[in-house]
Order: structure tokens, then C-alpha cells, then sequence
């Protein structure tokens, strides 16, 4: 499997009905070049005007997208199988941004107590770009200037932060946000290894995709992951008349679907409930008997909880599933 180069001419903040620039051919793989969420390369040179897509008021030029990529013979009512091979990481610096008002934590529960003076009845996150020390060969990222003094390291583990095709009816979407045709999930799980499934709903399905992390924990809690730029070797695979309805996910060992609200709470009912949908061929196994087994085994994650709607995907170990049950979800393994 050689894969082909793709350096996109144009980045875009917006998943939507572009013109593509590219078209491939269902079974296609592709090593795509994408910047970090700032728009820088990896060798640290920012996008010009002419690689950036021009935006109307009210959109941020963050997450650049690669792409859009249109796919032959995708039509609506098919369904976009993206197989992630690899994520490399081509910067030896990830960044990640501490301050006020950004992130899942309020001010007043970030910093200590003790930094707040006895007649201040509120507290300030102070203003940091944090700077990541990224070592592939050690597969580490290292904190450059922390602000303690004291440097801290954690393992790499690279995955893609936005993901998608072009929403129903064509109504771009800025790639800060998520909805069931893909986007800003900043969900660990899309890591190498994974098969995203996307539903399509416009004509080659314009795929984007971009927002490197090196690592991130569940939820983005500060407000962005170790943001990095690099390269993403995926296949795309047409699945011909059948429809997903909503972002879905398979690895080696578990299905995921994946649910969104603006109450976080009611997300994850939505990824139980698709996820159950999924699993609950007619005449296979009860219903709620299958409901039951998951509410024992069943696993949620969640994704980026600083824009809504909120991600959440819930998943199932395949090995813990009836034979039969597994049967029917069969062609959705990879």
C-alpha cells in the first residue's frame, strides 16, 4: 500500500460544499498534509492568504482543514469509510493555550485559592502558550516552559481532532464545531487503527480533515490538546447504499457510536440509544436483554466539552457480544 501525497491548495474553517481539491477514486489512500489548529506547517511557516479559505463574519481561522476531498460514485445514502493507518507527527513543537475563559474549568476553580488576595473576591487564569518538546523517537512530549519551573513529560499519542463530510444541505459549518457528518469531536479514539464512518449527504462527500493532536486527554479540558502539525494515511472507502445516519466508529477491539447535545448527560443517551440501534438486528437477540448486557459492559468517552453540541461516544468490546450479534455487525468490523 503506497500512498499518495496530498498537499491541500487551500485550507478551509468550514465543512460545507466547497469546491473540492481533490477527487479520488473509492479505495483510495491518501497521506495528507495538515497544519496545526494556528495555521502553521510543520517547518513552522504560517499559511498564506492564498491557502486559507476566505470567511464571513463570526468564523474563526482555526482547525484548518485539509481538503475537501470528493470521492467517485459517492452519492447520497451512502456511507464514507475512512481508515486511519498512521498519524505522524512531522513538528518537533506542539502547542497548547492556558487563559482566562478558556477551557472546561472557570477561573475560580484553576487558580489556587492561596494566589488570591484576601479582598479579590474572584480568581484569573493567568495567559500562557504553552510550548510541547516533541520527541517521535522517545515518543514523548515535553513541556519547554512550564511556568512552575519543574518540566513534565507524557506520552504521545496522536490522533485526529477533526474529521468530516459536508453537512445536510450543504450549511457550512465551522470546524470549532461537531454534528453527526463529523467535525471538531476531539475524540482520542480517531487514532491509527480506527475506521471512521461518515454519512453522506452531498455529492462526493467533500471530506476535510486536520486538527492534529500529539496527545490529549478525555474532554480538552484546557481548551486544546498538544496541537501539533503533521500528516494523516488513511483509505477511503465508498460503502454503496447504505446510510449511518450519524459519525460512527470501529478499532481492533471495540464499535463506538457517537451521540451529541448540548447537554452533555443527554449526548451520552444519544450514543447508548444509537449504539443499541447498531447492535439490535431484528430477530437476533431481545432488545432490552441486549440494553441490559450493555448497561453491564458498555464503555463512554467524551469528547470536546468547550463547544456545543458536546461528542460523547459510547462502545462496546466486540468480544463481549453474542455470536449472533456479532454476525450481523460483521461487515462493520475492520
Amino acid at each position: 500500500m503506497t500512498p499518495t501525497d496530498f498537499l491541500s491548495s487551500r485550507f478551509h474553517y468550514t465543512f460545507g460544499a466547497h469546491e473540492p481539491t481533490l477527487t479520488v477514486q473509492s479505495g483510495a489512500t491518501l497521506r495528507v498534509t495538515c497544519p496545526d489548529c494556528d495555521n502553521r506547517m510543520a517547518d513552522g511557516t504560517l499559511l498564506t492568504e492564498q491557502q486559507r479559505q476566505a470567511v464571513g463574519p463570526g468564523i474563526v481561522r482555526g482547525n484548518p482543514m485539509a481538503g475537501p476531498i470528493h470521492i467517485q460514485g459517492a452519492e447520497p445514502g451512502d456511507t464514507l469509510a475512512v481508515t486511519i493507518h498512521k498519524v505522524e507527527l512531522e513538528s518537533g513543537l506542539g502547542r497548547t493555550l492556558l487563559a482566562p475563559k478558556h477551557g472546561l474549568l472557570p477561573d475560580r476553580l484553576v487558580t489556587p485559592t492561596n494566589h488570591t488576595p484576601a479582598n479579590e473576591t474572584a480568581t484569573t487564569t493567568p495567559r500562557h502558550m504553552y510550548e510541547w518538546a516533541i520527541d517521535t523517537a522517545a515518543g514523548t512530549a515535553t513541556i519547554k516552559n512550564p511556568l512552575g519551573g519543574k518540566s513534565l513529560s507524557l506520552p504521545l499519542d496522536p490522533f485526529v481532532g477533526c474529521i468530516g463530510v459536508c453537512p445536510v444541505d450543504s450549511k457550512p459549518i465551522s470546524s470549532l464545531y461537531c454534528g453527526d457528518f463529523g467535525g471538531n469531536y476531539d475524540l482520542p479514539l480517531i487514532r491509527p487503527g480506527a475506521t471512521v464512518f461518515l454519512p453522506i449527504s452531498h455529492e462526493g462527500g467533500l471530506l476535510m480533515m486536520g486538527d492534529i493532536h500529539a496527545a490529549q486527554g478525555y474532554g480538552e479540558a484546557i481548551g486544546g490538546g498538544v496541537e501539533t502539525a503533521g500528516a494523516i494515511t488513511c483509505t477511503l472507502n465508498v460503502i454503496k447504499d447504505t446510510q449511518v445516519g450519524a459519525c460512527r466508529l470501529c478499532d481492533a477491539d471495540h464499535i463506538w457510536a457517537i451521540g451529541l447535545h448540548e447537554d452533555l448527560r443527554q449526548a451520552i443517551q444519544v450514543a447508548y440509544a444509537r449504539l443499541l440501534d447498531w447492535l439490535s438486528a431484528p430477530g437476533v437477540v431481545d432488545r432490552y436483554d441486549l440494553y441490559n448486557l450493555l448497561s453491564q459492559c458498555a464503555t463512554v468517552t467524551i469528547g470536546n466539552l468547550n463547544e456545543v453540541p458536546y461528542p460523547a461516544a459510547a462502545g462496546v468490546c466486540v468480544d463481549r457480544l453474542p455470536l449472533s450479534v456479532k454476525e450481523a455487525i460483521k461487515p462493520w468490523l475492520r
